[in-house]
């Protein structure tokens, strides 16, 4: 078997990353050895699962980082490094050259559009460049959805692995708690791009004409919007349970006590194109959905009868769309159907045997 690094752009705790995780327990199933190399709040070795976890701390001057993670890399004879998103990828081509072992890149996010959309013109150029360069010189990539796949085809042999959830991390015979509201649940990052500013002044429509009480486990990255959403929550009663991150492994019983779950992507080039992770994870656990329009999404949860589509962009669109799922006298029918589909074609089980072949291609 072989003994496996790898290696995270971002903090692998906090937010947890539950694609790393989820790649991590598939190899470690297999017999694999692996390590986590993770840059954290400070430098330190951290025992996970079995698994052994190397932080590296995040302060220093610009760079400092990327030199403490290759070096972390470089101690040990790994026999594969496996890297997610874009500074992992570009380490890899020194890590590659220097130990001539092989290279996997995880791509699960559109970095191009990404950059561009929360740093500019300049950066999504520069981080083009860099997937230009970088990218053919790995052994293999692995992506999320047939999109992007397209897109990193250029660069070499891509492998598509959706970010479904696990059916051992979301246990569907957790009791439901008895609440007299109707609950509606959103879990994710709380940006203006992913709805929350939508999400909140629809709310505010629907509790006046029913008793609904949202739940938020998802917490901020942009101050200011925080301070915003709080005082919107506070000047107009709404009430919202803030529950902040949530760890992944304990999301079910969370999404469980909710009534139907939401997903308000705002239009642009990396939204609203794909199947988005939360999307199962609400279908996994019996939530029907109100859900962003999107092509594959509409086809989805119409050809399913698992939820209904609103213009995310319309905070009438998405009221109504809320509204008619409070009524709804079948929300556990919708969500039992839901289950059903996650069970056989939508979870991680059904796709890890494919990154298991890459591994053992690559390391034999």
């Amino acid at each position: 078997m072989a003994n496996i690094a790898v290696i995270c752009d971002r903090e692998f705790f906090e937010p947890f990353d539950q694609r790393v995780y989820k790649e991590v327990c598939t190899m470690k199933r297999a017999g694999h050895n692996i390590e986590i190399i993770t840059p954290h709040k400070s430098t330190k070795e951290k025992e996970f699962e079995g698994t052994k976890v190397h932080c590296v701390s995040t302060n220093g001057m610009f760079g400092s980082v990327a030199l403490k993670l290759i070096k972390k890399a470089l101690k040990k004879n790994y026999d594969l490094f496996y890297c997610h998103e874009l500074d992992p990828l570009i380490y890899s081509i020194l890590l590659k050259g220097i130990t001539k072992k092989p290279v996997i890149w995880d791509c699960h996010e559109y970095l191009v559009p990404m950059k561009f959309e929360l740093q500019g013109k300049i950066a999504s150029t520069i981080t083009e460049f860099a997937i230009s360069i970088c990218a053919p010189r790995v052994n293999h990539i692995i992506t999320v959805d047939n999109r992007l796949a397209r897109t990193l085809s250029k660069f070499g042999n891509v492998t598509v692995i959706p970010n479904y959830p696990s059916l051992s991390d979301f246990d569907i015979t957790l009791k439901k708690d008895e609440h007299n509201e109707i609950v509606a649940l959103y879990v994710g990052s709380l940006t203006e791009r992913r709805g929350i500013k939508v999400i909140l002044k629809s709310v505010k429509k629907v509790r006046e004409k029913y008793n609904l009480k949202l739940r938020i486990a998802g917490d901020f990255y942009d101050k200011e919007l925080k301070i915003w959403a709080k005082t919107y929550d506070k000047e107009n009663n709404l009430d919202v349970d803030w529950l902040g991150w949530v760890d992944y492994r304990e999301l079910a019983p969370v999404i469980r006590d909710a009534d139907f779950g939401l997903f308000m992507n705002q239009p642009g080039p990396r939204y609203l194109k794909g199947l988005p992770t939360k999307i199962f994870e609400y279908m996994i656990m019996g939530l029907p959905v109100v859900s962003a329009t999107g092509p594959l999404l509409e086809t989805l949860i119409n050809k399913y009868n698992i939820g209904l589509t609103v213009d995310s962009t319309n905070i009438d669109s998405i009221a109504k769309g809320i509204e008619k799922m409070a009524q709804r006298k079948d929300l556990k029918e919708m969500g039992k159907r839901g289950n059903k589909i996650v069970k056989e074609s939508y979870c991680w089980e059904a796709k890890e045997e494919k990154l298991l072949r890459i591994i053992e291609k690559l390391t034999n």
